[in-house]
């Protein structure tokens, strides 16, 4: 490694501001990130870098810089520390754009943002390490160092993003639960998405929901009586999974769509959850046959032979309420059918 010291010779150069400028913005940015302050975060909240939250990874990455470009002036060493590791961060950026333009398939404005901070970095250093090379009467040989060993740490940095950066779905089963995860008691709502009566209860299910959320766990289970409910089936396993915070909502807008069309396009089912600030974007046909052998499993293992109906289950006390039809479903004889199964 070429040992050129840095000086205070420009201390304050423009190049020299805009690392300084962009390296905290991106820790900035990243404690954006942590807080998810726009939508998209939630897309990318479902990665990990080596097992951490990307806000977090984020910010000690930015610290660490952030002491390194500090000290760079000081001592040639750090200068070459502050280079690799924004290079080394460039090439994990590059990465983290790829995912969303061919995984997630949705933007982060705080994401791009903290690419943009990070090329602007490498940018500034590199304008600043050549500005200071010349100063000191560096050779050709001294710069093409710097640009091979620059190079090198962005392509290790792309290398370890694509090793390190996983999707928390690739290391678990697919949640297709609403309401209290921790729960030992779970309420299945069984229904078909053509069925007359489910229809005519799902305000009631909607009204109760929130409450029964609070102390169990719930799916929403699709039991295709009426074969036109599996062209449903893949929009609301992915809503379900994705969009959990809004998925009530979604279910409404899916059962008015329902009215309209027994075989929806993506185009429609994007046009009726728009409303609600939701993005539909690419199904993964994996979790789609994940949750309808889920379906099946709770309909066939509960003998479920008709919709609606609501499954109450314990899995403490093994005890198990089957609530069929209008008549029996309602929030007083679901809230029982809880109270029932918890005791023990």
């Amino acid at each position: 490694m070429p040992a050129v010291r840095t000086n205070r010779n420009g201390a304050f150069s423009v190049p020299g501001i805009i690392v300084w400028l962009a390296t905290l913005a991106g820790l900035a940015l990243s404690v954006a990130a942590l807080l998810k302050i726009c939508s998209s975060c939630s897309e990318t909240a479902q990665y990990r870098v080596f097992g951490m939250d990307f806000g977090w990874f984020g910010i000690a990455y930015f610290v660490v810089l952030t002491l390194a470009v500090a000290l760079r002036r000081r001592h040639f060493v750090f200068g070459w520390i502050s280079s690799l590791l924004f290079f080394a961060s460039a090439g994990a950026e590059a990465h983290f754009i790829w995912i969303q333009k061919y995984e997630i398939g949705q933007w982060c404005p705080i994401c791009l943002s903290i690419a943009a901070a990070v090329f602007i970095a490498c940018a500034g250093i590199s304008c600043d390490t050549f500005r200071i090379y010349t100063l000191k009467g560096a050779t050709m040989k001294t710069k093409m160092m710097y640009i091979l060993l620059v190079s090198a740490f962005f392509v290790m940095g792309l290398g370890t993003a694509v090793l390190g950066v996983k999707k928390d779905a690739d290391a678990a089963e697919l949640d297709l639960f609403l309401g209290k995860g921790s729960s030992a008691t779970t309420v299945y709502f069984v229904s078909d998405w053509f069925c007359p009566v489910c229809i005519k209860i799902e305000p009631v299910i909607e009204k109760m929901f929130p409450e029964v959320a609070k102390s169990a766990k719930i799916g929403f289970v699709d039991f295709p009586i009426h074969k036109e409910t599996i062209n449903y089936t893949p929009y609301n396993i992915y809503f379900l999974t994705h969009e959990k915070a809004k998925y009530i909502g979604i279910r409404k807008a899916l059962s008015a769509l329902a009215f309209k069309s027994k075989n929806p396009t993506d185009s429609e089912v994007k046009a009726a959850v728009a409303p609600l600030g939701v993005k539909l974007k690419k199904i993964d046909n994996s979790d789609t046959l994940f949750g309808m052998q889920s379906n099946l499993m709770v309909y066939r293992g509960y003998n479920v032979n008709s919709t609606p109906s609501v499954v109450i289950t314990n899995s403490k006390t093994k005890k198990t309420r089957l609530l069929v039809g209008d008549t029996q479903i309602s929030e007083l004889s679901v809230k029982a059918a809880i109270t029932e199964v918890e005791k023990r």
